[in-house]
């Protein structure tokens, strides 16, 4: 005998709430170690790994509060199982949001780290991945809900992301933010060969913007002299870079700036020929300058230099 219609529907939703409270793999997720959030740093010329955890336990509901299991070991996979095997339960990566980096990662630690993430927690392609700042962790259990907040609030409110899948797009270079002690956000280049190029202020989010991470661009400038806020779109066309800056809001920090915008694009151009050397040192293309000339004037074609337009819109 078929159910009444709303009777139905009820049955489906509660099987559809069954399923997610287990996990869908037949255990409570009440009973499991909800991880939120993945936490790599060097540590004795090895490696320290945390795990940011939902603490169920906590009398508020908010996604604010956490437990932290940490580990030890000569590689990330060992530090990893480390601070698993310190938990009691079993651990949950369904809801896994957030990965970081040691700060002094080499392009090739990115990629084991980043496939070891792939293999262990099995995360969504778009799983956020920053680097750790420069200021060495001194300890996990004091730091890591912190950091944890802190990436959280930085990705809503610089809207700057870069998911884990972007970590193998090329094969030669990464790209990704990076926790600062005093801008919103660093940005650092990871070549495969040579040095890695950590840049920050309103460098950061221009190399961030051309790498197509962030439609954003706010922050000061000319040493604190100016504040901007605007939208943030590059396209290109030849050797010809334009960065269209939309619904921009300039703010004079100091009595004494006469062109504000002449400033802020001053600064622009300087940060824009900065990268474009460090760049160049490292052979690579981050933000496939090559490729774009390539597709107009072919693949014979030697690649000029790129020229910066920005344009106030």
């Amino acid at each position: 005998m078929a159910l009444p219609k709303n009777k139905a529907w009820l049955l489906k939703g509660c099987l559809l709430v069954s399923l997610v409270l287990s996990g869908c793999g037949g255990q409570a997720l009440s009973e499991r170690e909800i991880v939120r959030g993945v936490f790599f740093a060097g540590k004795d010329g090895g490696y320290s790994a945390c795990l940011v955890l939902a603490d169920q336990e906590a009398e508020s509901n908010a996604d604010t509060e956490h437990k932290i299991a940490a580990g030890q070991g000569q590689t990330p996979a060992q530090a990893l199982q480390r601070a698993e095997e310190s938990l009691y339960g079993d651990v949950y990566y369904g809801l896994l949001d957030l990965a970081v980096l040691p700060a002094d990662s080499s392009w090739q630690t990115a990629q084991e780290i980043g496939t070891l993430l792939y293999e262990n927690a099995q995360p969504a392609p778009e799983l956020a991945v920053f680097l750790l700042g420069e200021e060495p962790v001194k300890s996990w259990a004091e730091e890591g809900s912190t950091i944890y907040r802190r990436l959280k609030a930085v990705e809503q409110t610089a809207q700057v992301h870069c998911g884990l899948q972007r970590l193998f797009t090329s094969s030669d270079v990464c790209a990704l933010p990076a926790l600062s002690d005093g801008a919103a956000y660093d940005f650092v280049l990871l070549p495969q060969n040579g040095d890695a190029v950590r840049s920050s202020g309103m460098t950061a989010q221009l190399a961030a913007v051309l790498c197509g991470q962030t439609t954003r661009m706010e922050g000061t400038f000319a040493f604190g002299a100016g504040r901007c806020r605007a939208r943030a779109q590059v396209t290109m066309e030849g050797n010809h870079v334009r960065l269209h800056l939309r619904d921009a809001e300039f703010q004079s920090l100091d009595p004494g700036m006469q062109d504000i915008e002449a400033a802020f694009c001053g600064e622009l151009q300087q940060a824009f020929t900065e990268l474009c050397r460090q760049v160049q040192a490292t052979g690579t293309d981050p933000f496939s300058f090559r490729i774009w000339q390539f597709s107009t004037y072919g693949t014979n074609a030697v690649p000029a230099n790129p020229v910066l337009d920005i344009l106030i819109e």
